[in-house]
């Protein structure tokens, strides 16, 4: 095991908090070479998901991209996860097509994709304990990398390794947990002080899509669909003050 690794490895393990593990995951794929990185995890089959309640983070692709892909809920569709649960090593984006038989949806998901002309990358296959599993795509941008077998499986020790501590830092998931999270409860307080998306990202110095992810589960958790009915659940929980 590489020193790389075995730091790492004691780095996720002193984590509390799951904002802190993305700052940790990213870090250590991005000094690997790498461009771009997504984390998505699901419970159960990802056929079922819907886009609102997606667990998705990324950081690297274009916000375009990522505002497309769940605007028009061609997430949904991506052939990535489905061939992701059915094997056990990872595998190149390029390689998809080869490895299952597209629908018309899926077909227009990597075309659509290809338009932003990211280069090639991995998709990194992660499980967990009741159905809790995922898939980490990682970007290096043009061209194949080159990763040695060796390279390959730190690539998935580490990226399982992050998965399993997200389980461990929200272990209430698949029950539906309502607590929000420490920056949840930041992005609510500047929510409710009239912030936009953009301007959160920049205060908080995370980036937009990451702010998405944590609006979306705020509306998840508090059963609201708008930014004002969620300031003003959060000032009746006392989740927010309601200084300006």
């Amino acid at each position: 095991m590489q020193d790389a690794l075995r730091a790492q490895i004691a780095r996720v393990r002193e984590i509390t908090e799951p904002e802190d593990l993305w700052v940790a995951t990213r870090d250590y794929f991005f000094a690997r070479g790498v461009r771009m990185i997504g984390y998505r995890h699901f419970v159960g089959s990802v056929r079922q998901e819907h886009p609102d309640d997606t667990m998705f983070i990324s950081e690297g692709f274009p916000d375009e991209l990522i505002d497309t892909l769940f605007s028009q809920r061609m997430v949904l569709v991506s052939p990535i996860p489905d061939i992701a649960a059915r094997t056990t090593d990872p595998f190149f984006w390029s390689d998809v097509p080869k490895m299952t038989e597209l629908l018309s949806s899926e077909s227009a998901f990597l075309e659509t994709v290809a338009r932003y002309e990211l280069g090639d990358g991995l998709a990194v296959q992660v499980f967990g304990p009741m159905s809790r599993n995922g898939v980490l795509n990682l970007g290096f941008g043009p061209g194949r990398p080159t990763c040695s077998h060796s390279e390959l499986k730190e690539f998935q020790l580490a990226a399982q390794l992050s998965h399993l501590a997200y389980i461990r830092l929200t272990p209430d998931f698949v029950q539906g947990d309502k607590r929000l999270t420490r920056r949840e409860r930041e992005v609510l307080e500047w929510i409710a002080k009239g912030k936009s998306n953009s301007v959160i990202a920049d205060i908080l110095g995370i980036s937009t899509h990451t702010v998405d992810t944590h609006v979306r589960r705020i509306f998840q958790k508090l059963g609201v669909s708008d930014r004002t009915t969620a300031a003003v659940k959060g000032l009746g929980a006392g989740l927010v003050n309601g200084t300006a």
